[in-house]
């Protein structure tokens, strides 16, 4: 019932044939006033209040028009639908195949908007890492302006959060740690007090600070003890994805050096929980972790005679 408010202004305010503009002057902004009339985001009480008057409506005839009124739900367009299907895809795993058609959809969609509702934008931030850096770039920092200018709506801090988080951790996955560098503190601002938001801006801030010092030791050093705190808590899995990480992270600035019995530990661990069905070349999928076929000839093992090596 909350998000049929802003359709119900929009058809009262075009019935009385009044703009945006005119109706919420120094109640919404441009964009605000868009995501309202679309059912994105609702509005606060005395804002509601004011906008009645100007519509010379008292509360309870708009709440009787708001109960008779009938949700409309338009149909998906064919991009909306095969842009749910990518991210359902990559919800499941960041690296499945994408088709042509699904990677040129998410481009128009990311780049050709000018501006997007909360639900694109959870979308959005899950398939923009499949994005050419550039590209994800420009799109991260709309959706940071854009998420800026609804900051006190409920949830926003949050994905303003994982907007940045995604972005710190991006930029070291592609070999960038002085972008990663000046992202940090951005996130940390954000973020929670869960243990975990705390453990991964650590983890990110100590791989930005020694990965900019080009010293693969420094790195293991500092990361070290997050691993083996995780691993005391539990989070076994979580331990496994920072191991990963790091040696992605150093084989972006071709600073890892090579690959450690953990590190083939944990990714044995973490391929055999993978949806393959995602990946039609699994061999050529693994060619591309560099050094990964070489030590297992080297080691004259399957990477799955390494599951239970820490």
């Amino acid at each position: 019932m909350a998000h049929e408010i802003g359709p119900l202004l929009k058809e009262l305010r075009e019935a009385e044939e009044l703009t945006q503009a005119r109706l919420y002057q120094n109640v919404l902004s441009r964009r605000q006033a868009i995501r309202l009339e679309a059912g994105e985001t609702d509005i606060k009480a005395e804002h509601l209040l004011t906008v009645l008057d100007r519509l010379d409506m008292a509360l309870p005839e708009f709440q009787y028009r708001l109960q008779k009124r009938q949700p409309q739900v338009a149909p998906p367009t064919p991009q909306t639908a095969m842009l749910d299907t990518v991210a359902a895809k990559l919800n499941t795993w960041l690296d499945a195949d994408m088709t042509p058609g699904e990677v040129r959809a998410m481009e128009n969609f990311a780049l050709g908007r000018p501006f997007f509702t909360v639900n694109q934008i959870k979308t959005l931030m899950t398939i923009a890492a499949r994005l050419p850096w550039d590209a994800y770039d420009r799109l991260t920092k709309k959706l940071a302006a854009q998420l800026a200018d609804m900051a006190d709506m409920p949830g926003v801090q949050r994905l303003r959060y994982t907007l940045y988080f995604n972005k710190t951790m991006f930029s070291l996955l592609g070999g960038l740690p002085d972008i990663a560098l000046r992202l940090v503190p951005q996130a940390q601002a954000l973020a929670s007090d869960r243990m975990d938001d705390q453990i991964m801006l650590q983890f990110l801030q100590r791989m930005a600070e020694t990965l900019v010092t080009k010293d693969p030791a420094a790195v293991y050093t500092a990361t070290e003890g997050l691993i083996t705190h995780l691993r005391g808590l539990g989070l076994a899995i979580m331990a496994d994805s920072l191991i990963d990480n790091r040696r992605h992270m150093l084989s972006s600035v071709n600073l890892h050096p090579r690959w450690t019995p953990a590190e083939l530990g944990a990714a044995a661990r973490l391929f055999a929980i993978v949806p393959w069905e995602l990946k039609k070349d699994r061999q050529g999928y693994l060619a591309k972790f560099p050094g990964l076929l070489a030590a297992l000839a080297a080691a004259g093992q399957p990477l799955s005679a390494y599951r239970d090596v820490y």
